[in-house]
């Protein structure tokens, strides 16, 4: 007891200082709504079940009209497990490196960023 008494605090006060955070930390998910192709494997492995595929118009094809979908996320229900970034073979998902993910109203960790974009 008396000699951690006279060490130096280990705890850093926050928000006061740059974070370091390491190389392999997962932090919010992230979608580029361009590479998005609207395939559903995401909303398919997440184990969470924070994915929801959304009707966002129809395009046609050929001579067929098939109906488009993007993903939507629920991020107050994330886990951060990385599967739906691991299993999208088109690059569209990532994990970020940000960790404040604080919000005063749940319905606004709602991401909606691949429903603007529609091919």
């Amino acid at each position: 007891m008396f000699k951690t008494a006279l060490e130096k605090p280990v705890t850093e006060e926050y928000p006061f200082g740059d974070k370091v955070v390491t190389e392999r930390f997962r932090g919010k998910l992230d979608i580029d709504p361009l590479k998005c192709t609207g395939c559903s494997v995401c909303e398919i492995v997440c184990p969470a079940e924070v994915i929801t595929m959304v009707a966002v118009g129809k395009k046609t094809i050929g001579t067929r009209e098939v109906e488009v979908k993007r993903p939507s996320f629920e991020l107050y229900t994330c886990i951060s497990c990385g599967q739906c970034v691991d299993d999208c073979k088109f690059g569209a998902l990532t994990l970020t490196h940000n960790f404040e993910l604080a919000v005063f109203k749940k319905e606004s960790t709602t991401m909606n960023k691949a429903l603007m974009n529609d091919k």
